[in-house]
């Protein structure tokens, strides 16, 4: 059996962040890292699409995450706010900038930058990592955990999970590491995909419009109640709405009975009234074009096309002097609420992160540290704890391994 004063599971964003602190807090302890994959922070490379989007001037706004741990980040982010963490990648030395939406990144645009940058630091203070080692098992007794993995028995006295969670599966992510604080007792709140599409019921418009993006609002109902509301690109893929507005409606969507979402496409013109002026106004201009062409000068074609048709509009070859009122009526109405009937997410390999993990209740924000298990410390995905694109979710995961490691 190996003996290490500290060892942390998980060698992605959190758990070098953890690892990094707890030896600079603690220079003459022993830290290891085990990390089942083969290289330590490999789901890093994909963040914020390979540009590593790793804050937002917004992190510290508790408005913008979701989760039992959303009611201790007040005092979460008095122990190790946005700028505490941007200072720790100052020391590392990592340059950032932030870009009109507020999102900060690495001067170099590249995740590769912070990942090289977490690793040099932890050569550097000697951090012992081992890659492919899957712990298996975590007993607890007295004075020690032991933990027992692939390649040998490991025991120290203070353990962190940071094993994150089974969002995005294909780089390696996976649900062991719930598992074992499932297994050490911990209440864990049941995991869901979040940031992530949402597939539509109906299907029948969607193939026709794959790969079309469109500005708009889009508004989450449960049944008539409004939920919440988001603006910005709306993505059409072959199966389900997709897009920053989409994902960050998408973690309000699994506690509701009746989910639908309603576009509202005519996100650059005034109002209603104005849409049905500029509507009528090229019917009477272009009388002898055929219906199927009447929303070119709005939106793409094909886009256009499946309006007209979910607006119950038939026979699209006909003169558009041909429509009706009550058609005209239709198609407006569509273009201000085109609802769509939408399943629960439940596809991990789409997600960019989970809901779920251990209950907020069961850990203490200004540590980490279990209030179920002594000297046992849980910080990134595998807390109850996500937050919307742009950053969010990467800061928590920095800011939870700060925190954890200075506590060690």
């Amino acid at each position: 059996m190996i003996y290490k004063d500290i060892i942390i599971i998980g060698g992605g964003a959190s758990g070098m962040m953890c690892a990094i602190k707890a030896k600079e807090k603690n220079p003459e302890k022993s830290v290891l890292i085990l990390e089942k994959q083969n290289k330590t922070g490999r789901k890093l490379l994909s963040t914020g699409n390979g540009r590593c989007n790793l804050s937002n001037i917004d992190a510290d706004n508790t408005g913008n995450y979701h989760g039992s741990f959303k009611k201790n980040l007040k005092s979460f982010f008095k122990s190790c706010g946005m700028m505490k963490t941007l200072e720790q990648f100052s020391n590392l030395g990592l340059t950032v900038y932030s870009d009109s939406e507020g999102r900060y990144y690495p001067f170099s645009n590249h995740a590769g930058s912070v990942l090289e940058l977490l690793r040099f630091r932890l050569k550097e203070l000697k951090v012992e990592i081992i890659c492919g080692c899957k712990a298996n098992s975590i007993d607890k007794n007295d004075n020690s955990f032991i933990i027992s993995s692939d390649k040998e028995k490991y025991s120290c006295k203070k353990l962190v999970l940071s094993t994150g969670s089974p969002a995005s599966p294909k780089l390696g992510s996976d649900k062991s590491g719930i598992s074992l604080l499932d297994k050490l007792g911990h209440k864990i709140i049941p995991l869901s995909p979040a940031l992530c599409p949402l597939e539509v019921v109906d299907k029948s418009f969607m193939p026709s419009i794959k790969g079309v993006r469109q500005k708009g609002i889009v508004s989450l109902y449960d049944g008539d109640e409004l939920i919440k509301t988001e603006s910005g690109d709306i993505q059409f893929t072959e199966n389900a709405l997709s897009g920053i507005c989409v994902f960050n409606l998408s973690s309000y969507v699994q506690n509701l009975k009746n989910p639908s979402v309603s576009l509202n496409l005519n996100y650059d013109k005034d109002n209603y009234g104005q849409l049905l002026y500029v509507l009528k106004l090229n019917i009477d201009r272009f009388k002898t074009r055929e219906i199927k062409n009447i929303l070119d000068g709005f939106y793409v074609n094909k886009l256009g096309v499946a309006i007209l048709k979910s607006a119950g509009i038939n026979k699209l070859n006909r003169p558009v002097s041909s429509l009706s009122k009550d058609e005209i009526d239709n198609i407006c109405d569509t273009i201000f609420n085109w609802t769509f009937k939408i399943k629960k997410p439940s596809d991990y390999s789409k997600a960019q992160v989970c809901s779920g993990g251990v209950s907020g209740d069961e850990i203490n924000p200004k540590t980490m540290e279990s209030k179920v298990i002594k000297d046992l410390y849980i910080c990134g995905e595998a807390v109850d704890i996500n937050g919307d694109c742009g950053g969010f979710n990467l800061n928590f995961a920095f800011s939870s391994g700060i925190i954890a490691g200075e506590n060690l």
